[in-house]
């Protein structure tokens, strides 16, 4: 197999209303395409890159995959976390970094489901 391109993660959720708000109000992503009749909506950062579907829960079972893990670039990881913890979101274990490379955070949404932010260190 030779993957051409990574463009879309999605996840399963409760509420696809309710998931809309979190990831458009609390992290700051854009509705490109909503389904509701499919119980689907598609989302993206302001400045483009790989879309996160969210997939409304048709049956309990639903809930248990739990694989994806979208990763949104910050510029500013600490703000970026402070932000999202004064609108109610939950972080998970600190702030980890890769000298010279990364700093990551994990997040939990309301149902659960795992994001991790990332800001991109340059090398000095």
């Amino acid at each position: 197999m030779h993957a051409k391109s990574f463009d879309l993660a999605w996840i399963t959720v409760k509420d696809l209303k309710q998931a809309i708000k979190f990831y458009t109000e609390v992290v700051g992503l854009k509705v490109m395409v909503l389904s509701e009749e499919y119980g689907w909506a598609e989302l993206q950062g302001h400045e483009g890159g790989a879309r996160l579907g969210i997939g409304q829960m048709r049956k309990e079972s639903d809930l248990q995959i739990r694989n994806a893990v979208p990763t949104f670039t910050v510029d500013d990881l600490e703000k970026a976390k402070e932000e999202l913890e004064k609108k109610g979101a939950k972080c998970h274990g600190p702030i980890e970094e890769i000298p010279g490379h990364v700093k990551m955070q994990m997040v939990i949404d309301n149902d659960g489901n795992h994001m991790q932010l990332v800001q991109i260190l340059e090398e000095t």
